[in-house]
């Protein structure tokens, strides 16, 4: 498997929907992108390695979600820890994302 660009790879998790079909849940870790203090950046990146589309040609995450407010909730304390119990979830596409403060995302699908 190759690396992807930043070292985002999801996990992909499948299990039996109620109706019989497949669903897929995507975990993925953007812990450094939000100790870098690009939140959005790491979610865009993390999305475009699940939709599997370059992030310049998807629907653009300030559309479904303010980035700047994001960036707020999930900045880093005084001494540069991720905060504890803190998670954001919002639709994209057909997706379910939530946003947890340790940088774990889980997108559901």
């Amino acid at each position: 498997m190759s690396m992807s660009r930043n070292n985002i790879e999801p996990v992909e998790i499948e299990s039996a929907s109620e109706d019989g079909g497949v669903t897929s849940t995507f975990v993925l870790d953007i812990s450094d992108h939000m100790l870098a203090g690009e939140v959005c950046t790491g979610l865009a990146m993390a999305l475009s390695e699940i939709l599997e589309r370059d992030p310049a040609r998807m629907t653009p995450l300030s559309s479904v979600v303010d980035c700047d407010a994001l960036q707020m909730l999930f900045h880093t304390r005084r001494y540069g820890d991720l905060r504890d119990d803190v998670s954001v979830s919002f639709p994209y596409d057909i997706y379910e994302v939530t946003v947890y403060s340790s940088g774990r995302v889980v997108v559901r699908g």
